[in-house]
């Protein structure tokens, strides 16, 4: 066995010899990024080795740890193998700091009756009420008579508890995100939201991306186990937050969670492999249903957990939540909606009908790949403006302290200045004589100098970065057009626009049409939304009748595979201009190209 200690939080750990730096880091639940899941291809997971003897992989190590780094010490902490005592240091660009999550969210057309009920009896005696009112007894009370509450669900008395408690009468919903995970606390008498709470899925620590996590269930016989936990310990955590000693857990007696697809399995424990068995998977389109005590939840012991449904592999309950709290399909407007994490799922719909997709394009907005990208966390750059071409960028951070990265919305931002500025061409191409371009190992742009960042180090776009900014954009725009072109739809007949998640409620629309991202649609009226998923899983669970209709879109949902759709790589071909089809973007055209 070998200890480690990894800096700044004093944590120790004893782990067998051969253990990466990274696995020893989850086995005491201390946050290193890894957005490849410690596969070794994204480069985030660096550490400074203060002490100890390692054994490191090459090939990583002279991809990602060049120069300076090299010379003080950095390492990959997920290819570097522990073989004695070491002292590890977790730099401030790799720890899992504090994220920005959205909690708000927009529901239309309230209607409170949730699945469950209270009734109250002054004097009351519990057999003579389950005779007269056809009840079955599904718990086992500590009182029969008196003053009693009863808790139904449906003709189930599923709890009885002594005096009037309905005043006590709690609901939860839940968005279960890749990242973050939200809970909101529901008064079933009211419907109003009591309180919202919000942290990291605690699975990050095992991938931060999802396929990573499907990696870790597969090579380890725990792998489902250990995920199921960590997504369950999470919302406990959460719950505790909320009831804040004023309630008791057993007040809560109804969850509805939403999540994509594969989080939606891992939340119930549910084998994944079928998943994976081939090419045209289909999924029961209906909602998951599981009791809340065997999956470990501190609520009701009694209570049920309804998850929204899912359309397929690739668009899960999340989507359908978005699509319950938008009306999409029960409103006669053609309406669009994008749910931007890190997977793109896009839906084009109207009364009665709805055609869904999915494309690869959360990675890069989300700091995958991108040298100085990050999630939307502190020190997260993440709105730009360049005033003028030869400006210095202007910028606000999250946190409001010095900068040590860039977010997805910071990056839509400063693409779109270097394009409006002609800093970049239409092919996404840096100006090699512009004086804030330089050459490293490639082309650069230098958007905070070193002596005002919180790393010391210069903050750059490079070239690469562009490119994998470019190709995540036009996946999105070439899904949107692939949807329009089926349904025989142009960019004028959109009347109605979604913009769903976290991403997407904080990016600036302008700056993500000029690059592309979206195209223009002239005739639409734009809403971004927020927590669409934890809206839809909100309505689901204070209306038994939106909770049904979840499951009808579910089923009315068509979904096509791009992977196979011939038209998608025309049109993604076309998207890697900047912006892209001239005829998707007549007004950037007219202005910029």
């Amino acid at each position: 066995m070998v200890t480690v200690t990894f800096l700044p939080s004093g944590k120790r750990v004893q782990v067998e010899k051969g253990t990466t730096i990274l696995e020893a880091a989850q086995e005491i639940g201390e946050g290193i990024r890894s957005l490849c899941g410690g596969k070794g291809s994204c480069g985030k997971c660096k550490v400074i080795l203060r002490r100890g003897e390692v054994k490191k992989n090459p090939e990583p190590h002279e991809k990602f740890i060049k120069g300076d780094e090299e010379r003080e010490g950095y390492v990959l902490a997920c290819q570097t193998i522990l073989l004695s005592d070491a002292e590890v240091y977790i730099p401030q660009e790799s720890r899992l700091e504090r994220q920005q999550i959205l909690k708000e969210f927009l529901v239309s057309g309230e209607e409170l009756n949730p699945i469950v009920k209270k009734e109250f009896y002054s004097d009351a005696f519990l057999p003579e009420i389950v005779a007269e009112k056809g009840y079955k007894l599904c718990c086992e009370p500590e009182i029969e008579e008196g003053e009693l509450t009863l808790v139904l669900r449906g003709n189930e008395i599923i709890a009885v508890e002594e005096g009037d408690t309905r005043n006590e009468f709690f609901g939860l919903a839940v968005d279960i995100g890749t990242t973050t995970i939200v809970a909101a606390l529901i008064d079933l008498n009211t419907g109003n939201v009591v309180d919202i709470a919000s942290d990291y899925n605690g699975q990050i620590i095992y991938g931060e991306e999802v396929l990573s996590r499907v990696e870790f269930v597969r090579s380890r016989k725990d792998g489902l186990e250990i995920l199921q936990k960590a997504v369950v310990d999470s919302i406990n955590k959460l719950v505790e937050r909320e009831l804040g000693g004023y309630s008791s857990p057993d007040r809560i007696y109804d969850v509805v969670a939403a999540g994509n697809t594969l989080m939606a399995h891992f939340f119930l424990g549910r084998d994944i492999e079928y998943l994976f068995a081939s090419a045209d998977v289909r999924v029961e389109k209906k909602g998951y249903e599981a009791d809340a005590k065997s999956l470990g939840l501190k609520v009701n012991p009694m209570a049920r957990v309804f998850c929204l449904p899912p359309v397929g592999r690739y668009v899960g309950g999340d989507i359908v939540g978005d699509v319950l709290a938008s009306r999409i399909v029960d409103s006669p407007t053609i309406s669009l909606m994008v749910d931007l994490g890190t997977n793109g799922e896009i839906v084009l719909g109207s009364e009665g009908w709805a055609m869904s997709i999915s494309v690869a394009s959360g990675p890069a907005f989300e700091g995958y790949e991108i040298k100085h990208g990050s999630r939307a966390v502190e020190g997260a750059i993440d709105h730009v403006e360049i005033p003028s071409p030869n400006a210095e960028p202007v910028y606000t951070v999250i946190g409001n302290g010095k900068p040590r990265s860039i977010c997805g919305s910071g990056l839509i931002d400063l693409l779109a200045e270097l394009f409006r500025n002609g800093i970049v061409d239409f092919q996404g191409n840096l100006n090699p004589k512009h004086p804030r371009v330089r050459r490293v190992d490639e082309l650069e742009y230098v958007v905070v100098d070193g002596s005002k960042t919180a790393t010391g180090k210069d903050i750059v776009l490079t070239q690469t970065d562009i490119d994998t900014l470019v190709q995540s954009k036009a996946a999105v725009c070439a899904g949107i057009a692939v949807l329009l072109t089926k349904s025989g739809l142009s960019i004028h007949d959109i009347e109605e626009f979604y913009i769903a998640g976290a991403f997407g409620y904080y990016i600036n629309m302008k700056s993500a049409v000029t690059i592309g991202l979206f195209p223009e649609f002239p005739n639409a009226k734009v809403y971004q939304i927020g927590n669409g998923s934890l809206a839809g899983a909100y309505m689901a669970l204070t209306s038994s009748r939106k909770r049904a209709l979840s499951e009808t879109i579910a089923k009315i949902m068509t979904y096509f595979d791009l992977s196979t759709d011939p038209n998608f790589m025309e049109e993604y071909t076309a998207a890697l201009a900047l912006p892209g089809k001239p005829e998707l973007f007549p007004t950037v055209y007219a202005k910029y190209v």
